[in-house]
Protein backbone atom coordinates (compact mmCIF):
# COMPACT_ATOMS: atom_id res chain seq x y z
CA UNK A 1 0.00 0.00 0.00
CA UNK A 2 1.40 3.23 -0.97
CA UNK A 3 2.14 5.53 2.01
CA UNK A 4 0.53 9.03 1.66
CA UNK A 5 1.55 12.55 1.83
CA UNK A 6 -0.69 13.78 4.01
CA UNK A 7 -2.90 12.72 6.84
CA UNK A 8 -5.97 14.73 7.86
CA UNK A 9 -7.04 13.98 11.11
CA UNK A 10 -11.08 14.80 11.17
CA UNK A 11 -12.09 14.45 15.01
CA UNK A 12 -15.84 14.39 15.32
CA UNK A 13 -18.61 13.88 17.94
CA UNK A 14 -22.73 13.45 17.18
CA UNK A 15 -21.65 15.74 13.86
CA UNK A 16 -23.52 13.34 11.42
CA UNK A 17 -25.27 16.19 9.83
CA UNK A 18 -22.99 18.39 9.36
CA UNK A 19 -19.70 15.38 8.19
CA UNK A 20 -20.66 15.21 4.69
CA UNK A 21 -19.91 18.53 3.75
CA UNK A 22 -16.57 18.62 5.62
CA UNK A 23 -15.40 15.08 4.29
CA UNK A 24 -16.43 16.57 0.64
CA UNK A 25 -14.41 19.53 1.04
CA UNK A 26 -11.32 16.78 1.92
CA UNK A 27 -11.78 15.06 -0.88
CA UNK A 28 -12.27 17.63 -3.29
CA UNK A 29 -9.24 18.51 -2.72
CA UNK A 30 -6.53 19.62 -5.73
CA UNK A 31 -3.35 17.39 -4.20
CA UNK A 32 -5.13 13.58 -4.26
CA UNK A 33 -2.02 12.42 -2.13
CA UNK A 34 -3.94 11.70 1.06
CA UNK A 35 -5.83 9.94 3.44
CA UNK A 36 -8.53 11.22 5.64
CA UNK A 37 -9.10 9.40 9.12
CA UNK A 38 -12.47 10.50 10.56
CA UNK A 39 -11.80 10.09 14.02
CA UNK A 40 -15.16 8.90 15.65
CA UNK A 41 -14.98 10.26 19.73
CA UNK A 42 -17.48 7.76 20.81
CA UNK A 43 -20.62 9.83 18.95
CA UNK A 44 -23.81 8.35 19.72
CA UNK A 45 -25.65 9.34 16.38
CA UNK A 46 -25.83 7.60 12.92
CA UNK A 47 -21.97 9.14 12.55
CA UNK A 48 -20.72 5.80 11.52
CA UNK A 49 -23.51 4.80 8.77
CA UNK A 50 -22.73 8.21 7.26
CA UNK A 51 -19.39 7.36 6.54
CA UNK A 52 -19.92 4.08 5.32
CA UNK A 53 -22.05 5.62 2.63
CA UNK A 54 -19.33 7.24 1.00
CA UNK A 55 -17.07 5.63 -1.14
CA UNK A 56 -13.11 6.67 -1.91
CA UNK A 57 -9.98 4.33 -0.51
CA UNK A 58 -8.52 7.35 0.64
CA UNK A 59 -11.29 7.56 3.26
CA UNK A 60 -10.58 5.72 7.03
CA UNK A 61 -13.57 5.47 9.67
CA UNK A 62 -11.49 5.06 12.73
CA UNK A 63 -14.35 4.37 16.09
CA UNK A 64 -12.50 6.02 19.57
CA UNK A 65 -14.10 5.52 23.05
CA UNK A 66 -15.16 9.08 24.57
CA UNK A 67 -12.51 10.64 25.99
CA UNK A 68 -12.20 14.01 24.59
CA UNK A 69 -10.60 16.07 21.63
CA UNK A 70 -6.47 15.39 22.48
CA UNK A 71 -6.92 11.39 23.02
CA UNK A 72 -8.79 11.61 19.63
CA UNK A 73 -6.49 13.72 17.84
CA UNK A 74 -3.76 11.37 19.58
CA UNK A 75 -5.31 8.08 18.57
CA UNK A 76 -5.23 9.39 15.11
CA UNK A 77 -1.47 10.45 15.50
CA UNK A 78 -1.10 6.96 16.05
CA UNK A 79 -2.38 5.71 12.73
CA UNK A 80 -1.26 8.53 10.38
CA UNK A 81 1.17 7.84 7.64
CA UNK A 82 1.38 10.63 6.35
CA UNK A 83 4.75 12.83 6.34
CA UNK A 84 2.74 15.60 6.89
CA UNK A 85 -0.58 16.30 9.29
CA UNK A 86 -3.34 18.51 8.93
CA UNK A 87 -7.00 18.66 10.87
CA UNK A 88 -9.95 19.99 9.76
CA UNK A 89 -13.29 19.90 12.35
CA UNK A 90 -16.18 18.29 11.01
CA UNK A 91 -18.37 21.20 11.40
CA UNK A 92 -15.93 23.04 8.71
CA UNK A 93 -15.18 23.34 5.50
CA UNK A 94 -11.32 23.41 3.41
CA UNK A 95 -11.14 25.08 -0.08
CA UNK A 96 -10.40 23.21 -2.58
CA UNK A 97 -6.46 24.59 -2.87
CA UNK A 98 -5.83 24.04 0.58
CA UNK A 99 -3.46 21.35 0.25
CA UNK A 100 -2.02 22.71 -2.95
CA UNK A 101 -1.38 25.80 -1.28
CA UNK A 102 0.33 25.01 2.40
CA UNK A 103 2.24 22.01 0.77
CA UNK A 104 4.93 23.48 -1.45
CA UNK A 105 5.98 25.90 1.58
CA UNK A 106 6.64 23.14 3.60
CA UNK A 107 8.52 20.89 1.04
CA UNK A 108 10.49 24.26 -0.04
CA UNK A 109 12.00 24.54 3.64
CA UNK A 110 13.04 21.51 5.72
CA UNK A 111 13.22 23.96 8.52
CA UNK A 112 9.72 25.11 8.79
CA UNK A 113 7.28 23.01 11.64
CA UNK A 114 4.20 23.90 10.05
CA UNK A 115 2.64 26.60 7.80
CA UNK A 116 -1.05 28.20 8.31
CA UNK A 117 -3.34 30.65 6.32
CA UNK A 118 -6.88 31.96 6.84
CA UNK A 119 -9.86 31.10 7.63
CA UNK A 120 -13.31 32.43 7.33
CA UNK A 121 -16.24 32.30 9.13
CA UNK A 122 -19.73 31.21 7.82
CA UNK A 123 -23.43 30.87 9.57
CA UNK A 124 -24.64 27.28 10.29
CA UNK A 125 -25.66 27.00 6.72
CA UNK A 126 -22.84 28.19 4.87
CA UNK A 127 -23.09 31.58 4.21
CA UNK A 128 -19.85 33.13 4.81
CA UNK A 129 -19.57 35.98 7.77
CA UNK A 130 -17.00 38.48 8.03
CA UNK A 131 -14.78 38.21 10.95
CA UNK A 132 -11.44 35.71 9.28
CA UNK A 133 -8.64 33.70 11.52
CA UNK A 134 -5.19 33.62 10.60
CA UNK A 135 -3.46 36.57 10.69
CA UNK A 136 0.49 37.12 10.18
CA UNK A 137 2.90 36.64 13.06
CA UNK A 138 3.33 39.92 15.33
CA UNK A 139 7.11 39.42 15.12
CA UNK A 140 8.14 38.21 11.84
CA UNK A 141 11.60 37.45 13.45
CA UNK A 142 10.60 36.18 16.41
CA UNK A 143 8.11 33.37 15.83
CA UNK A 144 7.59 32.03 19.14
CA UNK A 145 7.42 35.39 20.82
CA UNK A 146 4.67 35.99 18.20
CA UNK A 147 2.25 32.80 19.18
CA UNK A 148 2.77 33.60 22.72
CA UNK A 149 1.42 37.16 22.39
CA UNK A 150 -1.61 35.57 20.79
CA UNK A 151 -2.74 32.51 18.85
CA UNK A 152 -2.56 33.73 15.48
CA UNK A 153 -2.84 30.56 13.99
CA UNK A 154 -5.79 28.97 12.33
CA UNK A 155 -5.56 25.52 12.99
CA UNK A 156 -7.93 24.15 10.74
CA UNK A 157 -6.25 25.61 7.97
CA UNK A 158 -2.58 24.37 9.16
CA UNK A 159 -0.18 21.52 7.66
CA UNK A 160 2.34 20.34 10.41
CA UNK A 161 5.43 17.49 9.66
CA UNK A 162 4.34 14.89 11.76
CA UNK A 163 7.51 14.48 13.13
CA UNK A 164 7.40 17.99 15.20
CA UNK A 165 4.43 17.00 16.46
CA UNK A 166 5.58 13.16 18.15
CA UNK A 167 9.10 15.26 18.97
CA UNK A 168 6.75 18.05 20.92
CA UNK A 169 5.23 15.27 22.87
CA UNK A 170 1.75 14.83 20.96
CA UNK A 171 -1.58 16.62 22.72
CA UNK A 172 -1.83 16.85 25.69
CA UNK A 173 -4.59 14.54 26.80
CA UNK A 174 -5.34 16.94 29.75
CA UNK A 175 -6.41 19.51 27.61
CA UNK A 176 -10.56 19.81 26.51
CA UNK A 177 -9.52 22.56 24.66
CA UNK A 178 -6.99 24.92 23.72
CA UNK A 179 -4.76 21.58 22.82
CA UNK A 180 -4.40 23.67 19.72
CA UNK A 181 -2.57 26.34 20.86
CA UNK A 182 -0.32 24.58 23.26
CA UNK A 183 1.01 22.35 20.97
CA UNK A 184 1.99 24.75 17.96
CA UNK A 185 3.46 26.79 21.51
CA UNK A 186 5.78 23.56 21.95
CA UNK A 187 6.41 23.23 18.38
CA UNK A 188 7.88 27.07 18.21
CA UNK A 189 9.92 26.22 21.11
CA UNK A 190 12.37 24.35 18.17
CA UNK A 191 11.23 25.16 14.99
CA UNK A 192 9.99 28.38 12.95
CA UNK A 193 6.85 28.28 11.04
CA UNK A 194 4.87 30.59 8.40
CA UNK A 195 2.08 32.15 7.28
CA UNK A 196 0.26 32.51 3.89
CA UNK A 197 -2.45 34.69 3.28
CA UNK A 198 -4.55 32.85 1.68
CA UNK A 199 -8.15 32.37 2.70
CA UNK A 200 -8.23 28.61 2.68
CA UNK A 201 -10.76 27.26 5.24
CA UNK A 202 -14.32 27.89 6.11
CA UNK A 203 -15.18 27.78 9.73
CA UNK A 204 -18.64 27.36 11.04
CA UNK A 205 -20.05 29.39 13.81
CA UNK A 206 -23.16 27.78 15.32
CA UNK A 207 -24.86 27.44 18.85
CA UNK A 208 -22.62 23.67 19.52
CA UNK A 209 -19.26 25.11 18.91
CA UNK A 210 -17.29 24.31 22.14
CA UNK A 211 -16.24 27.26 22.45
CA UNK A 212 -19.71 29.00 21.68
CA UNK A 213 -21.28 31.67 23.64
CA UNK A 214 -24.23 29.70 24.37
CA UNK A 215 -21.61 26.66 25.32
CA UNK A 216 -21.89 24.81 28.51
CA UNK A 217 -17.97 24.16 28.19
CA UNK A 218 -17.36 27.81 27.65
CA UNK A 219 -15.80 27.91 31.23
CA UNK A 220 -13.73 25.55 30.99
CA UNK A 221 -12.17 26.52 27.79
CA UNK A 222 -11.61 29.59 29.33
CA UNK A 223 -10.34 28.42 31.99
CA UNK A 224 -7.86 26.37 29.76
CA UNK A 225 -6.57 28.87 28.26
CA UNK A 226 -3.90 29.99 30.54
CA UNK A 227 -2.48 26.19 30.45
CA UNK A 228 -0.26 26.97 27.28
CA UNK A 229 1.01 29.59 28.49
CA UNK A 230 2.09 28.36 31.98
CA UNK A 231 3.80 25.00 30.38
CA UNK A 232 5.72 27.16 28.38
CA UNK A 233 7.13 29.75 31.27
CA UNK A 234 8.02 26.73 33.15
CA UNK A 235 10.22 25.18 30.32
CA UNK A 236 13.90 25.40 31.26
CA UNK A 237 15.54 26.58 28.10
CA UNK A 238 13.37 29.53 27.32
CA UNK A 239 15.21 32.22 26.37
CA UNK A 240 15.38 35.32 28.25
CA UNK A 241 13.81 37.69 25.62
CA UNK A 242 10.87 34.73 25.88
CA UNK A 243 10.63 35.42 29.80
CA UNK A 244 10.17 38.91 29.16
CA UNK A 245 7.00 38.72 27.63
CA UNK A 246 5.07 36.84 30.14
CA UNK A 247 3.18 39.51 31.43
CA UNK A 248 2.00 40.86 28.23
CA UNK A 249 1.11 36.93 27.15
CA UNK A 250 -1.17 36.32 30.50
CA UNK A 251 -2.59 39.87 29.97
CA UNK A 252 -3.67 38.63 26.52
CA UNK A 253 -5.25 35.81 27.88
CA UNK A 254 -7.19 38.00 30.14
CA UNK A 255 -8.31 40.46 27.76
CA UNK A 256 -9.34 37.43 25.60
CA UNK A 257 -11.41 36.25 28.61
CA UNK A 258 -12.78 39.23 29.23
CA UNK A 259 -14.06 39.77 25.53
CA UNK A 260 -15.64 36.03 25.90
CA UNK A 261 -17.65 36.64 29.05
CA UNK A 262 -19.05 39.91 27.79
CA UNK A 263 -20.12 38.51 24.56
CA UNK A 264 -22.14 35.94 26.37
CA UNK A 265 -23.73 38.13 28.88
CA UNK A 266 -22.14 37.30 31.70
CA UNK A 267 -20.56 41.11 33.19
CA UNK A 268 -19.56 40.17 36.36
CA UNK A 269 -16.99 37.48 34.69
CA UNK A 270 -15.87 39.91 32.14
CA UNK A 271 -15.32 42.61 34.56
CA UNK A 272 -12.93 40.19 36.76
CA UNK A 273 -11.26 39.25 33.64
CA UNK A 274 -10.59 42.82 32.71
CA UNK A 275 -9.66 43.56 36.24
CA UNK A 276 -6.88 40.66 36.10
CA UNK A 277 -5.64 41.97 32.54
CA UNK A 278 -5.24 45.43 33.82
CA UNK A 279 -3.10 44.54 37.16
CA UNK A 280 -1.04 41.85 35.36
CA UNK A 281 -0.10 44.31 32.82
CA UNK A 282 1.79 46.71 34.55
CA UNK A 283 0.10 49.62 32.13
CA UNK A 284 -3.16 50.01 33.18
CA UNK A 285 -4.12 53.14 31.12
CA UNK A 286 -2.68 51.31 27.97
CA UNK A 287 -4.45 48.19 29.06
CA UNK A 288 -7.57 49.21 29.91
CA UNK A 289 -7.85 51.56 26.67
CA UNK A 290 -7.22 48.05 24.54
CA UNK A 291 -10.00 46.01 26.37
CA UNK A 292 -12.22 48.88 25.04
CA UNK A 293 -10.91 48.51 21.87
CA UNK A 294 -11.15 44.72 21.58
CA UNK A 295 -14.53 44.32 23.37
CA UNK A 296 -16.41 47.43 22.28
CA UNK A 297 -15.43 48.54 18.98
CA UNK A 298 -13.79 45.88 16.94
CA UNK A 299 -17.15 43.87 17.45
CA UNK A 300 -19.48 46.27 15.97
CA UNK A 301 -16.84 46.66 12.94
CA UNK A 302 -16.41 42.87 12.27
CA UNK A 303 -20.63 43.08 11.45
CA UNK A 304 -19.57 44.56 7.72
CA UNK A 305 -16.98 43.50 5.20
CA UNK A 306 -15.49 47.01 4.93
CA UNK A 307 -15.15 47.13 8.76
CA UNK A 308 -13.55 44.09 8.95
CA UNK A 309 -10.97 45.39 6.41
CA UNK A 310 -10.22 48.44 8.37
CA UNK A 311 -9.77 46.10 11.26
CA UNK A 312 -7.27 44.50 9.33
CA UNK A 313 -5.61 47.43 7.60
CA UNK A 314 -4.98 48.84 11.36
CA UNK A 315 -3.55 45.47 12.27
CA UNK A 316 -0.81 45.70 9.58
CA UNK A 317 0.11 49.54 10.26
CA UNK A 318 0.53 48.84 13.77
CA UNK A 319 2.46 45.59 13.46
CA UNK A 320 6.19 45.77 14.09
CA UNK A 321 8.76 44.59 12.16
CA UNK A 322 10.54 44.25 14.63
CA UNK A 323 12.12 41.62 17.55
CA UNK A 324 10.38 42.22 21.06
CA UNK A 325 12.21 44.10 23.01
CA UNK A 326 13.66 46.33 20.26
CA UNK A 327 13.22 50.25 19.63
CA UNK A 328 10.37 50.88 17.11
Amino acid sequence: MQVPTVSVLMPTYNRARLLPEAIASVLAQEVTDFELLVLDDGSTDDTAEVVATIEDPRLRYIACPHRGISMTLNAGLDRARGTYVARLDSDDTWHPELLSVLLPVLEADSQLGFVYGRGRAMNEDGAPLPHVQGIPPRYPRAPLESLLFDDCTCNVALLARREVIVEAGRFDESLTANEDWDMWLRVALRHPFRFVDRELASIRWHRDNLTGLNSAALEDVLASRRTPLDKIFEHPDLAPEVHAMKAEAYTNVALFTGQRWLHAGHWRRAAAAFGDAISTSGRPLHTFSRGLWLSLIVPKLRKTSAGDRLIQSFARFRRRRRQPGESP
